[in-house]
């Protein structure tokens, strides 16, 4: 009994074990690795979170762009107006975008399939719109943080760091808990887990509503690297595009997927710098490649490639 307990709570220890590993270090590294790694952890969070209601659930969404640029430009607002710390601007943007993003949801999740899909890119666009004439966040002008409150580069590391640690740990949390297992069985066969007894609307929404948070840290987390915001770059589908680009090639669904997938398509996008333009047309070529001939993601064939070389080797 003491071995399954182990090893069930090993992800969440490990876990724990690398953010306090990561804090303790952040002061020591070079400024270059800090913002690297900050790029690759962000990345990692916006993919998980995505991953929670696309990948467990199959909620398609196209709109977690709007939770960025809310979580985004709730903590440049809180940071330039209320004399909180900034973490706590961070947590209180956040809440808000997982309010906002339950409200946008709840009629979002009526439809289905591609008409969810088309419905969340609608609300990215009309929010994108008014966040363009909206003369409190400065309108399609730059909204700066101010620098006296804003966190140095080795401090957005360790918030990263901390935002990625959190997101996969709320992660495994929902794939093993009663709620997750009611979401992918909506998933799997949504009339025949109704007919069971689960409620759509009271299982889809909560998810939702961590997934917003979640997204919304990210957000925050980009807002703190970047230093100033536009809705243009705020609420830019590119972030959502990174978030299925990313867990297409790691596994979508998966709770690696979005680890594996994140560091492989930041190596990639480093390798491809140089081709300019074509960098992103050769992006394009890799990830239709892997939803040719591994559907799965890297995590998938990392588990086929273990398992035949195991057999092979119980076999000699």
């Amino acid at each position: 009994m003491r071995s399954r307990v182990s090893k069930r709570n090993l992800p969440y220890l490990t876990l724990i074990l690398l953010l306090i590993t990561g804090l303790l270090k952040s002061s020591t590294v070079s400024l270059n690795f800090a913002n690297s790694a900050t790029d690759v952890l962000l990345l990692i969070s916006l993919a998980a979170a995505w991953n929670i209601v696309a990948g467990f659930g199959g909620q398609f969404s196209l709109g977690h762009s709007i939770l960025i640029g809310l979580g985004g430009y709730g903590t440049a607002i809180f940071l330039v107006h209320s004399g909180l710390s900034v973490y706590a601007d961070l947590v209180i943007a956040s809440l808000i975008a997982a309010v906002i993003g339950v409200i946008f949801a709840y009629p979002m999740i009526r439809l289905r399939g591609p008409y969810f899909s088309i419905g969340t890119l609608g609300l990215t666009l009309a929010t994108l719109g008014w966040m363009l004439n909206w003369t409190y966040t400065n309108r399609s002008q730059a909204y700066s943080l101010p620098a006296d409150k804003s966190p140095d580069i080795p401090m957005v590391f360790s918030i990263s760091l901390a935002i990625a640690v959190l997101t996969l740990i709320i992660s495994i949390a929902i794939r093993r808990s009663a709620l997750g297992l009611r979401f992918i069985s909506l998933k799997e066969n949504e009339e025949g887990a109704v007919s069971l007894g689960v409620n759509r609307t009271a299982t889809i929404l909560p998810v939702w509503a961590i997934s917003a948070f979640l997204t919304g840290l990210t957000g925050a987390g980009l807002a703190l690297q970047k230093g100033t915001l536009d809705p243009g770059s705020a609420l830019s589908l590119q972030f959502t595009m990174d978030a299925i680009v990313v867990c297409v090639v790691g596994g979508l669904g998966t709770l690696t997927g979005p680890v594996v997938g994140a560091i492989f398509v930041y190596e990639m996008r480093q390798q491809l710098v140089s081709f300019d333009a074509l960098g992103t047309f050769l992006e394009a070529v890799v990830v239709l490649v892997f939803l040719r001939f591994a559907p799965n993601g890297l995590v998938d064939i990392a588990k086929t490639s273990f398992l035949n070389t195991t057999i092979r080797l119980r076999n000699q």
